[in-house]
């Protein structure tokens, strides 16, 4: 039998590495390590699903009446929204839509991963600028770093894994001095921040911004996010969208979740107590940690991060090392839940320090 011809992997493939974030085994288990809602989303969400009839999985999604919902809760028009299967879409059209082979894109690090993977999917040359060594978001790196060479700035506001937030002050001079690039701000943790950069899109036309529903929303498994920006940028990225990305089932779930705004609020309002009995707990435990505005935080574990992320693994309770990101050596991140969940997750972090003694 002839062997047909290796084909071959395109140049920006073969130079990249994979994402590979560990998300199978962890049903049954206390998830504390994608910072996922850890209560589950509205009930209301759920009873909507049940009363899904064939009919409306069987034609095509509509749109429209998940779109004014969404706006008039953004306080945007629709025709300043673009619905996305996750964030991560969002962000992928964005750079689909804006970046070419060789575009300079200054990305400060570390971060979520898929911002570098996208960029560098469509050939463009991303510039690295890290936080500082307190991990506080690295203003002054940032401005000089922009040049009549940059194509895209991206912020994320609070950034994951450091938890670290940007003053208001500091996005508005980025937007002036990167006047001919797109500013790209994710706001994958805004409900937990309750700051947003949505006004700089009226009073600037190079900014976007995305948010998602996969966080406090509780809707991660059904992949729904979105970008918001001036209605000739939306109009422009849908070009480089699918007709129908987001499936009706997410719609029928965002709708619901929307109509339930006040459970999201309560478990916002959960997680920041739940905060407070961590924050203690390392305080105790003399364990350095870093202050966040989103609903996770990094502890530094040191040597021991690895030990301790496998005792608590033992124990059903999930974490994230994050020793191999660039200034996060020893660090584990830690997503918050509801205080009960917190206080089995103290409980057996001291049983597990005990233990490695």
């Amino acid at each position: 039998m002839t062997k047909t011809k290796t084909i071959t992997t395109g140049k920006n493939i073969l130079e990249m590495e994979a994402y590979r974030p560990p998300t199978e085994g962890r049903k049954g288990k206390l998830r504390l390590d994608f910072n996922e809602n850890t209560a589950g989303c509205s009930p209301e969400v759920i009873r909507a699903l049940r009363k899904i009839s064939p009919e409306y999985v069987s034609v095509y999604p509509e749109y429209g009446e998940f779109l004014e919902e969404l706006a008039s809760y953004l306080n945007v028009k629709p025709s300043e929204v673009l619905l996305t299967n996750g964030s991560d879409e969002a962000i992928e059209l964005v750079m689909k839509t804006y970046l070419e082979k060789g575009g300079e894109v200054i990305l400060p690090v570390p971060t979520f991963a898929m911002f570098k993977l996208y960029a560098s999917l469509m050939g463009a040359k991303v510039k690295e600028v890290p936080y500082n060594s307190d991990l506080s978001f690295p203003l002054s790196r940032m401005l000089m770093s922009i040049s009549a060479k940059t194509k895209m700035v991206v912020l994320v506001n609070p950034n994951s894994p450091t938890g670290t937030t940007i003053p208001e002050k500091g996005i508005s001079e980025i937007v002036k001095k990167a006047k001919n690039a797109v500013v790209l701000i994710d706001e994958a943790y805004y409900q937990f921040y309750k700051r947003s950069s949505k006004g700089l899109v009226k009073a600037y036309n190079n900014v976007i911004i995305t948010q998602t529903f996969s966080k406090a929303f509780g809707l991660a498994g059904l992949r729904l996010g979105y970008a918001i920006s001036n209605a000739d940028v939306i109009k422009e990225i849908q070009k480089a969208k699918s007709p129908y990305n987001v499936s009706s089932l997410a719609v029928a779930a965002g709708d619901a979740a929307l109509k339930d705004i006040a459970y999201v609020e309560r478990y916002v309002e959960e997680v920041r107590e739940a905060k407070k009995l961590l924050i203690a707990c390392l305080k105790k435990l003399k364990i350095k940690f870093y202050r966040s505005d989103a609903n996770f935080m990094l502890a530094y574990f040191g040597e021991q991060a690895k030990n301790v992320e496998a005792k608590l693994r033992g124990k059903g309770i999930l974490v994230r090392n994050r020793s191999s990101d660039l200034l996060l050596n020893g660090c584990i991140r830690i997503s918050i839940g509801t205080r009960k969940q917190m206080r089995l997750f103290i409980k057996n972090l001291e049983a597990a320090l005990e233990d490695l003694k």
